[in-house]
């Protein structure tokens, strides 16, 4: 069964123009902002978090400190610098 975002996807793949793709593209990245500043919002020291390494590898630790754009995360393997917007809560 295909889904209006499936459609919606076709259409700008086959048929938008550049303008059109380029406002999609600052609308993404818009919406991408406010769900980084949504998440800083949510996050305080001490909160449980998990995200993916860059190996693939899901790590689970404690907020350590919360800054603008990222967090660091006290992991067993060390510190991590993470961008908020790939932290889940857990």
């Amino acid at each position: 069964m295909v889904t209006e975002y499936q459609k919606a996807v076709a259409f700008i793949l086959t048929q938008a123009t550049d303008n059109e793709i380029a406002g999609i593209a600052e609308a993404a990245k818009s919406r991408r902002a406010w769900l980084t500043r949504q998440n800083i919002r949510l996050t305080v020291v001490g909160d449980k978090v998990s995200f993916t390494g860059r190996n693939g590898v899901t790590l689970t630790g404690t907020v350590q400190k919360v800054m603008q754009k990222n967090v660091i995360v006290n992991t067993p393997r060390g510190n991590y610098r993470v961008p908020a917007n790939m932290l889940t809560a857990g």
